[in-house]
C-alpha cells in the first residue's frame, strides 16, 4: 500500500506536469505569422529608400537624397500583436511612421514621437454598389523611437470598433527627412506580426 509521502509526491509530480503543459500550450498559442525582411519585400515608392536584410532606412547624410519614401507590402493576416525597432539620429522636420490597414477600409497610424504626423486623413474606397465612400484613419502619435510592441486587436477595439472578422491586408511605413541640415538618419526593423497558431 502506497504511503502518504508517496501519494503526495505522485499528485506534486501530476501537478507540476499539468502546469507545464499550459504553459507551453499559451506561449506556443502565439507565432510570428509575418517577418518583414525588408530585402526580400522591397516594394518602394520614391528614391530615398534603401532596403538592408531586416531593415529599411533612409540616410539623407548627403543633401542630395533629401526627401522620402513609403514602403508596403500587402497581406492577408489575422491580428495579433505587431512588433517593431525604429530609430532615428540628428532629427529635424522629418516623418517616421508605420501604417496598418484593415480590409475594411480602416487604417491605423503610429507614429513615432518627433515625427510629422502623416497627411492622408484616410482613404476612399468603393462600397458594394460602387458608391465612393471616405474612411477616416487613426493616428496614434509620440510612440517612443525604440523598441515598440503594440495589440491590434486592441488598438482596433479601442479606436475602430469590434475586430470581430477583420485581416489585416497591408503595412506600409513612410520615413522623410525635410530637414534644413540636411542629416537625418531614420531606421525601422525587425517588423513582426503575432496571430494564433
Amino acid at each position: 500500500m502506497p504511503s502518504g509521502r508517496n501519494i503526495m509526491m505522485g499528485f506534486v509530480f501530476l501537478l507540476l506536469a499539468v502546469l507545464a503543459i499550459l504553459y507551453f500550450q499559451t506561449t506556443s498559442a502565439e507565432k510570428i505569422i509575418y517577418e518583414g525582411n525588408f530585402e526580400d519585400d522591397c516594394n518602394l515608392e520614391g528614391d530615398f529608400l534603401r532596403c538592408k536584410g531586416n531593415e529599411l532606412y533612409l540616410d539623407t547624410q548627403n543633401s542630395s537624397l533629401t526627401g522620402s519614401g513609403v514602403w508596403n507590402k500587402e497581406v492577408s493576416l489575422s491580428p495579433g500583436k505587431i512588433s517593431w525597432n525604429w530609430e532615428g539620429e540628428d532629427l529635424d522636420n522629418f516623418s517616421l511612421w508605420l501604417k496598418v490597414t484593415f480590409s475594411n477600409h480602416k487604417s491605423i497610424y503610429y507614429v513615432a514621437a518627433g515625427s510629422k504626423n502623416p497627411q492622408s486623413e484616410g482613404d476612399y474606397y468603393k462600397d458594394r454598389e460602387s458608391r465612393r465612400r471616405f474612411s477616416p484613419s487613426v493616428v496614434i502619435a509620440g510612440i517612443p523611437r525604440s523598441s515598440v510592441e503594440r495589440d491590434l486587436v486592441e488598438d482596433y477595439t479601442r479606436y475602430c470598433g469590434s475586430a470581430e472578422n477583420i485581416k489585416v491586408v497591408s503595412v506600409s511605413a513612410e520615413l522623410g527627412d525635410n530637414s534644413t541640415r540636411h542629416r537625418n538618419i531614420l531606421k525601422i526593423s525587425d517588423l513582426k506580426i503575432y496571430g494564433q497558431s
